[in-house]
């Protein structure tokens, strides 16, 4: 077998990767063609998951940014250096 380049490779999976796109921008719009009630944010299949993610933040407005209060801030922070300090100490995963 011949020996490639790594930027050689990278640049066939480049192309291979930009077709795969192509192919699945095709497939989209032929579902979408069949089923225009999905672009208008009409009712979503179960188990939607990341597709009814993704069309909420596209046709809603943002939700409001959450705020921890400091002591809620501290108490993870605090959780946080423990894990850290076990995971240093080599016992892994410290428990809760």
């Amino acid at each position: 077998m011949p020996e490639f380049d790594q930027e050689q490779l990278r640049k066939w999976a480049v192309s291979g990767a930009e077709q795969r796109l192509v192919e699945i921008a095709a497939e989209a719009a032929a579902i979408y063609q069949a089923f225009p009630e999905l672009r208008r944010g009409g009712r979503q299949a179960s188990g939607g998951g990341r597709a009814r993610a993704a069309s909420r933040t596209a046709t809603s407005a943002p939700r409001a940014q959450r705020n921890l209060s400091p002591a809620a801030r501290k108490r993870i922070s605090d959780a946080q250096k423990r894990r850290w300090a076990a995971h240093r100490k080599g016992g892994g995963s410290a428990s809760r």
